[in-house]
């Protein structure tokens, strides 16, 4: 597993786009994410999942992030994106 690098010069959103193109990941819905939106509609909770929170998941999945690297590193990006 490979650790998030601690530089001021990225932005999350920047740091996470990186790592999805040097390590050749992109998102594509999978049949879980689909089951995964249904569920959230019925219950009537709206979650919309920007193209970076998709390349977050996608970098989970591939193991290219510890799972504490992932939550730091999508706390960083919702602060800055809200800010």
């Amino acid at each position: 597993m490979q650790a998030v690098q601690a530089t001021t010069e990225l932005t999350a959103k920047q740091k996470i786009d990186l790592l999805a193109q040097e390590n050749n990941l992109v998102h594509s819905h999978s049949q879980l994410d689909e089951i995964g939106a249904t569920f959230s509609r019925l219950s009537d909770d709206e979650v919309e999942l920007d193209r970076t929170q998709w390349l977050l998941i996608e970098l989970n999945r591939a193991g290219i992030l510890t799972g504490k690297d992932n939550t730091l590193l999508h706390a960083q990006y919702l602060q800055e994106r809200d800010a």
